[in-house]
């Protein structure tokens, strides 16, 4: 069986081949440079003479019943008019968030890196947060014969909450530009450029009152030894924060700092929701970079996650882990196409 697999995120569209037991090397291309998603595929076979029987799309956004509308762009994806134009016995639509959770089935050990003290995972729920383009997260609910069910979710589209005076002052000043403001506006690629202009704009007034606490804390967990440079710096790239953090930029790196508390809470909501016995795993692009995970490791992130009140015992409880293999998200369209009778009994396919 060839099955023709596809990762369509906020930003990339990425194709690879399933065939028999074996995927192809991925191939990646920008959104942008195509008018629709049928584009984007005659694209990708227009080399290929090979005769595909289905096709396997996770896609950001919320699937209704045989179609797929883009979360952060204006593709509409239809099963049934891709089924019928490339001339497929199958199409499978699953939710791109869908597929980090399966691709966590088959995911080593050897690519979870605890964040705090090694908790070993019990069982039941786990849920799957990660940031990217856009905040995704999805649940893997066990069924009684040691099984999992993937539970899509738009989660990350929550309406945003503070638990220090740091978090809540932000989230204010947010609420003055935007109606609403969810934790994708802030735990995100963009987010983090959004997090950034906010603090920036306000650093002046902040340092010394509502961010002074956070900024000793983050000097010493990030052992900085020397003078941080305290000016802002405009940019239009989240990159460019990194790069300014790396460089010892104050702002960027408190910045991160807080990135990674918002990070925290809303990890920690979601545990609380689905009572994640399983843990908490953190994917996307965004943590792979490996300044970004550097800062991620020595954040408190932990200590965020466990600031639950009444509840913290439980939450001190939860493993919260790190994945450290890159697109994990191909490791569950492969075990889709593996698992043909998944498509059938949790997914839909036309």
């Amino acid at each position: 069986m060839s099955v023709i697999l596809v990762d369509v995120g906020g930003t990339h569209i990425r194709f690879s081949i399933y065939l028999n037991g074996e995927m192809s090397e991925v191939v990646q291309w920008r959104i942008s440079e195509f008018d629709d998603f049928s584009s984007a595929v005659r694209q990708f076979l227009s080399d290929k003479k090979d005769t595909f029987s289905g096709m396997i799309i996770g896609a950001a956004g919320i699937r209704t019943a045989n179609c797929i509308q883009l979360t952060n762009y204006t593709w509409l994806i239809d099963a049934e008019k891709i089924k019928s134009d490339f001339q497929l016995q199958f199409v499978t639509l699953v939710n791109d968030f869908s597929l980090q959770g399966l691709g966590l089935l088959v995911c080593k050990e050897a690519y979870h890196k605890h964040l705090g003290a090694y908790i070993k995972p019990q069982q039941g729920t786990c849920a799957v947060v990660g940031s990217g383009t856009g905040l995704g997260v999805c649940f893997l609910i066990q069924n009684d014969d040691g099984s999992f069910q993937v539970v899509e979710s738009e989660a990350g589209h929550t309406t945003i909450s503070g638990v220090t005076p740091a978090l809540s002052a932000i989230a204010h000043k947010a609420f003055e530009k935007l109606p609403h403001i969810s934790f994708e506006r802030f735990v995100s690629g963009p987010g983090v450029l959004f997090l950034y202009q906010i603090i920036g704009e306000n650093y002046a007034q902040w340092q010394e009152t509502v961010l002074f606490d956070e900024v000793v804390a983050m000097k010493q967990a990030y052992q900085f030894n020397h003078t941080l440079d305290e000016t802002f710096v405009p940019v239009n790239n989240p990159l460019d924060i990194t790069r300014l953090a790396e460089q010892g930029n104050e702002i960027a790196l408190i910045t991160w700092w807080l990135f990674f508390q918002y990070l925290g809470v809303f990890c920690s909501n979601m545990a609380l929701a689905f009572k994640t016995t399983g843990g908490v795993y953190l994917v996307g692009s965004i943590f792979t970079h490996p300044f970004v995970r550097k800062l991620l490791e020595q954040s408190a992130i932990r200590k965020i996650f466990e600031t639950k009140g009444r509840f913290k015992k439980f939450m001190q409880s939860i493993p919260l882990i790190l994945v450290t293999k890159d697109r994990i998200q191909f490791d569950g369209l492969a075990y889709l196409a593996q698992k043909k009778n998944l498509l059938k009994k949790h997914y839909f396919s036309v």
